[in-house]
């Protein structure tokens, strides 16, 4: 009866070290979202992105360890390429005190970079800078931004 009982543990064993796979960390990439806001390095701890086929429009947006914390990236368009700083493309700052969006410059400036637009795999990748204002017109300058590998949803 021991016999059979080791045994059987022992099969049981073999099965769940064999049937186990290891992770191929190519396709285990983890998302990262971070810019410099004035000089100051700032990295989310969440981040997601969204393309809105009806209108055109995708959204980028990388989210701090409490709501008030968040950058955003919109434009019109999906795919990879440039994206400047105009019309309805833009970029905003929500951290701390500081609350600015290329939205409220008169002449906006900056661009959007994707270099991975992936919607088949849901991932998108890229860099971005811009210069934006608050309410009162002090300019923020955000620098060396980048994302990779973000959540891409497609509606």
């Amino acid at each position: 009866m021991r016999k059979i009982i080791l045994v059987s543990i022992l099969g049981v064993f073999m099965m769940l070290v064999f049937s186990c796979k290891k992770d191929d960390k190519a396709t285990t990439a983890t998302a990262s979202f971070s810019a410099k806001v004035n000089g100051k390095l700032w990295t989310s701890t969440h981040s997601l992105a969204s393309h809105q086929s009806l209108g055109n429009t995708s959204s980028v947006a990388g989210m701090g360890a409490t709501a008030a914390e968040m950058i955003t990236l919109d434009f019109i368009g999906s795919g990879t390429g440039t994206y400047k700083m105009k019309d309805y493309n833009m970029g905003s700052v929500n951290i701390g005190s500081v609350d600015c969006s290329t939205f409220f410059s008169a002449t906006p400036e900056g661009e959007i970079v994707i270099t991975q637009y992936n919607a088949a795999n849901s991932k998108i990748s890229g860099t971005f800078s811009f210069k934006a204002e608050d309410m009162s017109g002090m300019v923020y300058n955000i620098t060396e931004g980048k994302f990779e590998n973000v959540n891409l949803v497609v509606q």
